[in-house]
């Protein structure tokens, strides 16, 4: 199986067993003395201003000071004269190969913790032999850990930590405390803690901080580290910037700070994290797998291999770095590979979760969900007091629709670790929702709060069965289950529901089995996003729900945006068409390479737009160009885990970059269909007049029209076109009568600032609209007109234009549905209403037009639901009930 973005060749991961070999340091062509020599600290926001403060004392002795420079980074080359001084330096820099890691005079705690952060872990525990120091119990806790031998961890843990606690010497040394807490973590994923446990780490770092030491930096990082076990990222990350501000060059916390900034999908600051790295040194390793989680993220496996293998190349036991080669394999849904791989790791980190844990979330992040629980459970299963792999897996479970396996493991783990904020922020979330109502369909269960919110909830089940049949048949295929669709009672409830899913950008998102959608409401912004049409927006969602169930979720980002866009019953409006047209004339649209990078982390405010939209258009080219199957045939590609070039080469028979070339040459002639291309330009014009009025005059000619203007579609009345005198105008328009720029601006020039319709402006505005049938302006100003006319029926088919391409207010529905009422057409008016009402289904003025209507198009049920809803709006209306009440007496009568 393949599976790329970037359509490069797969490249094959170095094996395990080259990853037990001899010490980096034993292999001295790998190391430079010149690497000891390291580079300056990297930019970084101001250092402390105590720490400047502190270095600039003056009565610290030139050997203090040295100290205290090299203990934060702010190292000069003379300050490195001792092996200890080089061997810290080192290892805050995490240059794993430099010489003095190795260096024999160097202290033992330093060679030890450079040996583990290269994997070689028997040497370190070899190195430490026994537990009888603060630092020396964390890191052979450390060793321990990751050599699978726990008993022996916590037998030393629980027999060393109380004694060096009750030490009051070590008691009022940060650096013995910050260790101390480092070995109480460990204990805690092997073995957990009680909650007064968790408090009484936290007080100790505090102090070590607060009270110890101001400038003290290894008690920020040990408490970002705690924090991040309690899914605590905005503590956590002040910890970090307090941290770094300590001490510019200390890579550990830079890389924490990456991986914080990944975990929010922030890629800019994760960039500018591996960028301090590789001032460090440009080969650094955390800033390669920084990269690799990056390229994980954006869907390439490829690249995130490339990273990788630098880094394995020259550490062959980097414990993270063989960790997340198995991300990779589950990248591929190479699913045989990855277990294979997860084997080989047990032998280098026997009984270790964290090979597990990176491919599962791998999986959960594909939306894996079979392979993901699988791996996932193994990995909860190696830790079971580790709250992080259960996490993982109660999320994976709510993504997938069993809510109630779900609250049971969270329930369990708040139980365990109260601390844990996504845990208790997903477990209040779910027993809210387990005390949801419920409503079913045929193919949908709908959860709701309830009250209120029964006004949306009670008119889906039908829609939403007719709305399955269609986006079914277009897919040629049906979700082996119902889909789960959870209706939240606001944004916040919403955004706590989707945490931590990168392509969430609007009121709705589909995890595959379930959509989440917050309610279509008016009210403060913090708390409603405001009106739109949720039947439109599940139709775009379930659209996802179908094609991943099609495609065992392996469908690209892109194409499954694309497939649900198709299937939206409204067209493109002016803006979606403006921005396509304005990107094809400036060479600005995407390539395939960029496309599914433009959802996740666009490069300007109009990427993401201009994905979703050109995604629909290529979609609508190939189907146009390949045939209706093409798409189901594609569907099936990607579902045997094909990459977009070998899809594109088997069904299309043509290679991406043709692709790309005939869509674009497709795509001219859309922009020119559209009229937002005309030929000839305004600027051709101009400048054709202008070189005729010079010949005449025979001056030069001067053109007023800047080059700028010649590429960007006639959005508007170009400024030059301005100057352009009413014969002139009028004689152009003869020539070209139907040009848009010139009807347009003979129709603004003739209506200025009236309120009437003059009546030679009519069949200008017709022609306008066939001449450019994208632009909703004339349709504007023909709907004003009749509307206050004596005649307001003839708006009608221009307040359906105006419609057409609204899904978010519903000012046109609800004219349109008073004017075909009044036109007798009831079954239209009942249409109109129904979007209306989907649009803002609390307006209860709205609920009684919409009753009315109902009941006269011969539609009592919907009719019975307006009237529910308006109990609900207005419960301090009694005539409500009465019409209620009148009305079941009919329909029992009946």
């Amino acid at each position: 199986m393949r599976r790329t973005t970037a359509w490069r060749s797969i490249l094959l991961l170095p094996t395990i067993a080259g990853a037990v070999g001899t010490p980096a340091l034993a292999q001295t062509a790998r190391s430079s003395p010149a690497r000891a020599q390291a580079p300056a600290p990297p930019p970084v926001d101001p250092v402390s201003p105590a720490l400047r403060q502190a270095l600039g004392a003056e009565w610290l002795s030139d050997d203090e000071r040295r100290d205290l420079r090299v203990r934060h980074g702010l190292w000069e080359a003379g300050d490195l004269d001792s092996p200890a001084r080089r061997a810290r330096a080192a290892l805050d820099d995490l240059r794993l190969l430099d010489p003095a890691l190795g260096d024999p005079e160097a202290p033992r705690d330093l060679r030890a913790e450079g040996m583990i952060a290269r994997g070689e872990l028997e040497e370190a525990l070899a190195l430490l032999p026994e537990a009888d120091s603060a630092r020396s119990l964390r890191l052979r806790a450390e060793c321990l850990e990751r050599l699978g031998r726990l008993e022996i961890l916590l037998a030393e843990i629980d027999a060393q930590a109380p004694r060096l606690a009750a030490d009051p010497l070590l008691r009022d040394d940060p650096d013995a405390v910050a260790d101390l807490a480092g070995a109480i973590l460990v204990r805690a994923r092997v073995a957990g803690q009680p909650p007064e446990a968790h408090r009484a780490v936290m007080a100790m770092l505090a102090r070590a901080r607060g009270e110890l030491d101001r400038l003290h930096v290894a008690a920020r990082l040990a408490e970002s580290e705690l924090l991040l076990e309690k899914d605590n990222p905005e503590e956590a990350g002040a910890a970090l910037v307090e941290a770094i501000s300590l001490h510019p060059r200390l890579a550990r916390a830079w890389g924490l700070a990456g991986r914080v900034a990944l975990d929010r999908f922030d890629f800019d600051s994760a960039e500018k994290a591996a960028r301090a790295l590789r001032a460090i040194d440009p080969e650094h390793p955390l800033a390669a797998l920084l990269d690799a989680r990056a390229a994980l993220l954006r869907n390439d496996p490829d690249a995130a291999e490339e990273e990788i293998d630098a880094v394995l190349a020259r550490l062959p036991r980097h414990p993270e770095a063989l960790a997340l080669a198995a991300a990779v394999d589950a990248a591929r849904y190479d699913f045989d590979a990855m277990r294979a791989r997860l084997a080989a790791l047990d032998e280098a980190m026997p009984r270790h979760p964290e090979p597990w844990l990176e491919a599962g979330r791998q999986l959960a992040m594909d939306r894996q969900y079979a392979e993901a629980a699988e791996v996932l459970a193994e990995a909860s299963r190696r830790r079971p007091a580790w709250p992080t792999p259960r996490i993982d897996l109660a999320m994976l479970e709510l993504q997938s629709g069993r809510d109630a396996v779900a609250l049971a493991e969270l329930r369990e783990i708040a139980a365990q670790d109260p601390f844990n904020r996504r845990a208790a922020n997903s477990l209040r979330l779910l027993e809210e929702i387990a005390g949801y109502e419920r409503l079913r369909s045929d193919r949908f269960e709908i959860r709701f709060k309830g009250g209120i919110d029964a006004v949306v909830a009670e008119l889906m089940p039908d829609a939403l069965d007719r709305m399955h049949e269609e986006v079914a048949a277009r897919f040629d295929h049906e979700p082996p289950a119902p889909t789960v669709i959870e209706v939240l009672p606001d944004h916040p409830t919403f955004a706590v529901r989707i945490t931590a899913m990168p392509w969430i950008h609007t009121v709705a998102a589909c995890t595959g089995p379930v959509i989440a959608m917050e309610v279509p409401r008016r009210g403060p912004p913090k708390k409603h996003l405001g009106p739109f049409d949720w039947l439109e927006v599940l139709r775009h969602e379930y659209a996802h729900t179908v094609t991943l169930s099609a495609t065992r979720n392996r469908i690209p980002h892109w194409f499954t945006e694309a497939a649900a866009t198709s299937v939206e019953t409204v067209p493109r409006d002016y803006p979606t068409c403006m921005l396509l047209a304005r990107s094809l004339l400036a060479d600005e649209l995407l390539s395939l390479d960029e496309i599914d990078w433009a959802f996740v982390r666009p490069k300007k405010p109009t990427d993401r737009t201009l994905a979703y939209a050109q995604g629909r258009w290529m979609l609508e080219f190939m189907e146009e160009s390949f045939g209706p199957g093409a798409l189901v045939a594609l569907l099936a590609q990607f579902r045997e885990g094909e990459d977009s070039r070998a899809a594109f080469a088997e069904v299309l028979g043509v290679e991406p970059e043709e692709f790309e070339s005939r869509f674009l040459a497709w795509a001219q002639g859309k922009v020119r269909a559209w009229g937002l291309d005309p030929e000839p330009s305004i600027e051709s014009l101009l400048e054709a007049q202008a070189r005729a009025d010079a010949e005449e005059a025979e001056e030069p000619a001067a053109v007023e029209a800047g080059d700028d203007d010649a590429d960007a579609p006639a959005d508007e009345v170009p400024p030059a076109a301005q100057a352009i005198g009413d014969a002139r105008l009028a004689a152009w328009l003869a020539e070209h009568p139907e040009h848009p720029d010139l009807l347009e601006l003979a129709i603004r020039r003739r209506l200025g600032d009236r309120d009437e319709l003059p009546a030679d402006v009519e069949p200008l505005l017709e022609r306008y609209a066939a001449a450019r049938p994208v632009d909703p302006y004339p349709h504007r100003v023909l709907a004003r007109a009749f509307l206050a006319s004596e005649d307001p029926l003839r708006a009608i088919p221009h307040l359906e234009a105006l419609d057409r391409v609204e899904r978010d207010e519903n000012a046109y529905a609800i004219e349109l549905a008073r004017l075909l009422r009044r036109a007798g057409r009831s079954d239209e008016a009942l249409a109109a209403v129904m979007k209306a009402t989907r649009i803002d289904p609390y307006d209860a003025p709205l609920r009684e037009l919409a009753a009315a209507i109902a009941l006269e198009a011969g539609a009592p049920e919907l009719c019975r639901l307006h009237l529910r809803a308006l109990l609900l709006l207005e419960p301090d209306r009694p005539q409500h009930q009465r019409r209620l009440e009148a009305l079941e007496k009919r329909l029992g009568a009946g």
